[in-house]
């Protein structure tokens, strides 16, 4: 977590954490969050907040003082838009931030909404604990300081793992730009917060958060580009690495009747939510080098061939040869969000494929190498960054 010093002069900081920090409030009272994405030209409210019989169209402000006089324009600011950006299913909360609101500044902000916007609904929060809501079905998200402890103190095992399904998925989304689509499915765009990054790659503000300041923390976001941009590339890539070296599940299957093994993989393929991996992905995206292994097949979970919608694969026995490989995907978030179509089918994305090659036993080193080399390695080196 910055410091207050950061907070008092970063205002873009200062808006994120504070945005942050309401989602998570929300997210953990049981509302539904997310944050829409605006049509150009128009503006939307920071968030939109929804749980049975309550929708509030909401717009955070945060300051770098505490005091009244800084906190009320604000305030009435942050209502002119969340109220512009209500409608008929949902209603405008104006919330105020700052590092530190004392309860009597905070009861007079709320004193001035109740008394000049009678119909909107209003909060103050502030980085050290204090949460003060007014408005239908809000009541239950006050709080004098136990809630941020309670975040703080969960904090580390949510985050620490940096390479996670989802933040494995986020990173693919911040390299896209430097690789074709062809290459890669995800959006390609360059992004300022982890509100934007958020929005892009379409995951919780909370999510993109954890991600952003853990990235941070770890050293691998550059300290002063104008957008989110990676740096100690090569350490952060050893990692990845590293993490998809774990032990996974797989299942060696044959194909139950004869005929052309490709076209029998590709009727599996197109018969339920899988993904083409490894070596066989290598080739469909024409950087193939070894060959004679059996094709990888990725699902979110391994289950019987009847389950998964296959009617002409059974398991291999011991002796017998497989035709194929069904591996349980270790990260189906990465995997299967940045899977590219190749002839009507999905096959993994090339950063994937060079992962899972890594470390396999037949020539996946060198296969990894040659995709280093053709593609990844200005990328690794961080020689696209700036593009």
């Amino acid at each position: 977590m910055l410091d207050s010093f950061v907070f008092r002069s970063d205002p873009a900081a200062r808006g994120e954490h504070a945005e942050a920090l309401l989602a998570n409030l929300f997210e953990g009272a049981g509302w539904s969050v997310r944050a829409p994405k605006a049509d150009r030209g128009s503006r939307c409210a920071d968030l939109m907040v929804q749980k049975k019989g309550a929708a509030y169209a909401v717009e955070v402000k945060a300051a770098a003082e505490g005091r009244s006089d800084r906190l009320i324009p604000l305030w009435s600011q942050a209502y002119l838009q969340a109220a512009r950006a209500a409608n008929a299913q949902n209603r405008p909360l104006a919330v105020v931030a700052a590092p530190s609101i004392s309860p009597r500044v905070a009861e007079q902000v709320l004193k001035f909404a109740q008394e000049y916007a009678p119909n909107g609904a209003a909060g103050v929060i502030d980085f050290a604990g204090l949460r003060r809501f007014r408005g239908p079905h809000l009541d239950g998200l006050d709080a004098e300081g136990d809630y941020p402890l309670a975040i703080r103190r969960s904090a580390p095992s949510e985050s620490a793992n940096l390479l996670s399904d989802l933040n494995q998925w986020l990173l693919k989304v911040l390299l896209a730009p430097e690789l074709p689509p062809h290459l890669l499915t995800a959006p390609r765009g360059r992004y300022q917060n982890a509100s934007e990054l958020a929005r892009a790659a379409d995951v919780s503000i909370v999510s993109a958060n954890r991600f952003v300041r853990q990235l941070q923390s770890d050293g691998y976001l550059h300290e002063s580009a104008p957008h989110l941009t990676l740096v100690r590339r090569d350490d952060l890539f050893r990692s990845w690495q590293a993490q998809a070296k774990r032990r996974v599940k797989e299942v060696p299957m044959r194909f139950l009747l004869g005929g052309k093994s490709q076209v029998e993989l590709k009727r599996m393929l197109r018969s339920s939510h899988s993904c083409l991996g490894l070596f066989a992905a290598a080739e469909a995206l024409n950087f193939g080098f070894v060959h004679g292994v059996p094709p990888y097949v990725y699902v979110k979970r391994l289950g019987s061939p009847n389950a998964m919608g296959w009617k002409n694969v059974i398991p291999a026995e011991s002796w017998e040869k497989p035709d194929v490989i069904v591996r349980q995907a270790p990260a189906p978030q990465s995997v299967f969000r940045g899977a590219v179509k190749v002839d009507d089918v999905l096959v993994c994305d090339v950063l994937q494929v060079w992962l899972d090659v890594s470390s396999h036993p037949s020539r996946g080193e060198e296969q990894a190498d040659l995709i280093r080399r053709h593609v990844l390695g200005p990328i690794i080196r961080g020689k696209l960054a700036r593009g």
